[in-house]
């Protein structure tokens, strides 16, 4: 008995109906010129776009990564002094879910004004959350706290601590 060798002359084809470029690939045999399908690859990459700028959104800087360089993101963690509420991809989700158990757990009077207070000049420094009241000296810590974490994917032991 012989044994027969498979060959593959032509790429797969995609097997995902729901993929356009599996329909482009079908339609290779038939008569159609390829500027017939521009239409449908152009719906394609405003697809990809919208999913690329979800991904940002959701974890910024995660689009512009780049090969072979180690990956940091900074996550922001809510919470109250030591006790954390969760971690965030943005500083306003973790400022709302700071305000929110603050409303939730204690009577704000009328005229009570939010704000965060930065625990130094820098871009990247802890927000505490403080009351300030209608009276000129009326203001107070809640002990919420925002604080920006980097998480890196690799180990640096020059790394601060």
């Amino acid at each position: 008995m012989t044994p027969h060798t498979l060959t593959r002359t032509t790429p797969a084809a995609p097997t995902d109906p729901s993929d356009p470029v599996h329909d482009i690939h079908l339609s290779a045999a038939d008569t159609r010129t390829p500027a017939q399908d521009i239409p449908q690859l152009l719906a394609h990459i405003e697809s990809l776009q919208q999913r690329l700028d979800a991904a940002e959104t959701a974890l910024p800087g995660i689009t512009r990564l780049t090969p072979g360089e180690p990956v940091e993101l900074t996550v922001y963690r809510a919470g109250f002094n030591a006790i954390g509420y969760g971690m965030y991809t943005t500083r306003e989700a973790a400022r709302a879910c700071c305000e929110a158990s603050l409303k939730q757990h204690r009577d704000i009077e009328a005229g009570v004004l939010l704000g965060w207070v930065p625990e130094s000049g820098d871009e990247d420094a802890s927000e505490e959350l403080c009351l300030f009241g209608p009276g000129p000296d009326d203001e107070d810590s809640t002990g919420m706290l925002v604080h920006p974490q980097t998480i890196s994917a690799l180990y640096n032991p020059d790394a601060e601590r």
